[in-house]
């Protein structure tokens, strides 16, 4: 009697367990179904990724160029309450090594002159320290900046073919050309009251290279580094320099 009771309870208790087991088959699938799902979409998405890599990694082979890569230093220039309209061109002071813009046909070496009319273009010393306008690209200049451009570039030449070489680069303003020199703040002053009925002296606009160093009491009461010179009367005409016609 007591053993077919043990009988009874053992295939009871396996039962039970093959029910549990069972269960737990099916649920393990039913909640790794989408697991599964998901990482067979993974699978197909990172198998197209590849092959869009190793596609565009092809096209970029065959039509990829070297373009010429141009900076230029920028212009220290300062402006408080002038409102005067101006065109403004600098040229920077790291020399680049740039295509050589002379061709030669037939032993003959073509004179590149001057879209400009300014004529030919002069020749750079090898020591001069900046690129000149036209050893850059200025197809994406608009007219006047190119034309500026290009007068900013023959007056620095200009100095320094004539042994004033105490500048890197240069800009233009009103018309007229700065050059940056290592020791020179240009200054337009202005005056006003102040609280107390006084009158004030202040810069208004200022122009140097980027490397000057000064404070605004320097330019008022310049030490003997400084050379402060005014910017309205000082600059450069480039035609009246260059001795060509407007």
């Amino acid at each position: 009697m007591t053993r077919g009771i043990w009988i009874k309870w053992i295939f009871g208790a396996a039962f039970l367990l093959l029910i549990v087991a069972v269960g737990c088959i099916l649920y393990y699938q039913h909640t790794t179904a989408p697991y599964k799902a998901e990482a067979v979409k993974d699978d197909k998405l990172l198998k197209q990724w590849e092959a869009d890599k190793a596609k565009a990694t092809i096209t970029a082979e065959k039509e990829s160029t070297i373009t010429p890569v141009e900076s230029t230093a920028p212009t220290a220039e300062k402006s408080k309450t002038d409102a005067t309209t101006m065109t403004d061109v600098s040229i920077g002071e790291t020399k680049k090594t740039v295509t050589a813009l002379t061709q030669q046909t037939d032993k003959t070496e073509d004179v590149l002159v001057s879209p400009h009319g300014f004529g030919p273009y002069p020749n750079v010393p090898e020591d001069y320290p900046s690129t000149v306008s036209w050893e850059r690209d200025q197809t994406h200049l608009p007219e006047e900046l190119s034309h500026q451009s290009e007068l900013l570039s023959r007056v620095l030449v200009k100095l320094w073919t004539s042994g004033e070489k105490n500048f890197r680069g240069g800009s233009t303003y009103n018309g007229k050309v700065y050059a940056h020199y290592h020791d020179t703040v240009y200054v337009r002053f202005t005056e006003t009251r102040n609280a107390s009925g006084e009158t004030v002296r202040y810069p208004a606009r200022i122009k140097s290279g980027p490397n000057v160093r000064y404070t605004e009491a320097d330019l008022l009461d310049p030490p003997s580094h400084l050379r402060v010179l005014d910017l309205d009367t000082s600059g450069i005409d480039p035609y009246q320099y260059l001795n060509i016609s407007r």
